[in-house]
């Protein structure tokens, strides 16, 4: 529905530093043109009511805006924003995300946990060879990724609530390196490992991965003691020893770790310790990828992994039986409503979003037919969905759970006002396309004129209103429900 992109940019913003990667594709593989990582420290920013405050949010869109100068002028850009951990968490997220948006044009992946570990995985398969089974672990700056896979396909994903911002700020905030200090973030990150799935415990796998810049300084501290980054126990346990010696943050000497990184060097060897020692492992290898070539190769779709959410949603409507003739029909109309307004509206980023969205919008019929559409919300609401972030996701379900009769106006009010009303116009769309095509007529009705307007849209019908008089109390009973949104539907007919 595009045209080809020569540039791919992955934009991951962390707890503790933002990265933005901007590649192209070269003869199917990933040409790499360049990097870039910020310090942003936005984890600090979160208080005691995860609000995020005023100077974490101007440092995080101060980074944005140096980003979008790298890129912005870029031929053809395909372009993906992925934010982890601390906007999971923070309460006033939105106010972040709408003021990135007027930076950078682009929606803001808040994903989850899950989504995070199965990305981190696939980065670092596409960065390194893997052995046929794998643990890998990724401490972030607010949580904690370890994801169990076979090969190139991770299998096991967990996201615990421990990191390296969060655990400095709680128990080495005044700098001090005590043993006490120490044992305090061992037990609490002790008690996230312990929750893991059995298979955790099995020790049944060859490779043991770590990655994050948390996981790099300490790699980076074995080399200045051992002289290799080959992490064991026995190592961890001499550089805490050490890290005790120094007794402050300020004191640590250590030459190949970055001054900024250093202040939580004593946050991650704790959870690193604690991983070590619940978890049969013997020895941590740093790997190559992370979360942001995981992002970047997903964008491009190059190898056998393509585009994931595709793929999720090709596999809902399998299990879930949809009428996939119907869903096309659906979604021609939709493309033709869609294509009329979405320059007008800004909505080009989220024309995935309604296309999934017409292709799931029956999969609750396989329950129920009677309010099948509050059926399928429901379905794509706790149903774990691969390549959705928590929004996406989130928003699929309020699409799918208003295409038709009365709109959930509660649900609605939740949102954001800029998201609602793009929302609104997604789902003004997505109602008109499936009503165009009600009762599984042979031939979808037309609509020969399409024009946004402030408050709404008109549509104009190439048929004498009397000729499709049924489908003309069908759209005056829709004009009503729109109504409720703020959204004006005017309707003009042949005979008008």
């Amino acid at each position: 529905m595009t045209a080809t992109p020569k540039h791919f940019v992955a934009v991951d913003m962390g707890s503790n530093s933002f990265h933005l990667v901007i590649a192209r594709e070269q003869d199917g593989s990933i040409q790499i043109l360049h990097k870039e990582k910020r310090l942003v420290q936005l984890a600090e920013g979160l208080d005691q009511d995860n609000r995020l405050d005023n100077d974490a949010i101007a440092r995080g869109l101060a980074c944005l805006k140096d980003f979008n100068l790298r890129f912005s002028t870029l031929d053809q850009a395909r372009v993906r924003l992925v934010a982890t951990h601390t906007l999971r968490v923070a309460r006033n997220r939105e106010a972040f995300i709408e003021a990135a948006r007027a930076i950078m044009p682009y929606p803001v992946e808040v994903v989850s946990g899950h989504e995070e570990a199965r990305l981190i995985y696939k980065g670092i398969a596409h960065s390194q060879e893997l052995a046929e089974r794998n643990l890998i672990i990724d401490i972030g700056g607010g949580s904690t990724e370890v994801v169990l896979g076979h090969k190139t396909q991770a299998q096991i994903l967990s996201s615990l609530r421990c990191g390296c911002v969060s655990y400095n700020q709680k128990y080495f905030v005044d700098g001090k390196l005590t043993l006490e200090n120490f044992r305090a973030a061992q037990a609490a990150a002790d008690k996230q490992f312990a929750s893991l799935a059995k298979e955790y415990f099995s020790g049944q796998w060859d490779l043991t991965l770590g990655s994050s810049g948390s996981v790099k300084a300490i790699c980076e501290a074995m080399q200045h003691f051992f002289n290799d980054e080959t992490i064991t126990l026995p190592r961890l346990k001499q550089l805490k020893q050490q890290l005790l010696d120094w007794g402050h943050v300020d004191q640590i000497e250590l030459p190949q770790v970055d001054s900024k990184r250093a202040p939580l060097l004593p946050a991650g060897l704790a959870i690193l310790i604690s991983f070590f020692k619940r978890l049969p492992i013997t020895e941590l290898q740093f790997a190559q990828g992370a979360l942001r070539e995981g992002v970047l190769y997903e964008l491009a779709g190059i190898s056998q992994f393509g585009d994931v959410s595709g793929r999720t949603v090709e596999s809902m409507a399998k299990l879930y039986h949809v009428d996939l003739n119907h869903a096309a029909k659906v979604a021609t109309s939709a493309k033709q409503l869609f294509d009329a307004v979405a320059d007008c509206w800004q909505l080009e980023p989220w024309r995935s979003l309604l296309e999934h969205a017409v292709k799931l919008h029956e999969i609750g019929i396989h329950i129920n037919s009677r309010a099948h559409h509050k059926h399928g919300a429901y379905i794509i609401a706790n149903s774990d969905l691969p390549g959705f972030s928590q929004e996406q996701q989130q928003l699929l379900a309020l699409l799918i759970g208003n295409q038709r009769k009365k709109p959930n106006l509660e649900a609605l009010a939740q949102l954001e006002p800029a998201q609602k009303l793009r929302l609104i116009r997604l789902m003004a769309l997505l109602r008109l396309a499936v009503l165009l095509n009600l009762g599984r007529i042979a031939r979808s009705l037309k609509i020969t004129r399409v024009k946004p307007t402030p408050t709404g849209m008109q549509i104009s019908l190439p048929e004498p209103r009397q000729r499709i008089s049924l489908f003309a109390k069908d759209l005056q009973r829709e004009q009503k429900q729109l109504a409720q949104l703020g959204f004006e539907l005017q309707i003009s007919y042949a005979d008008n």
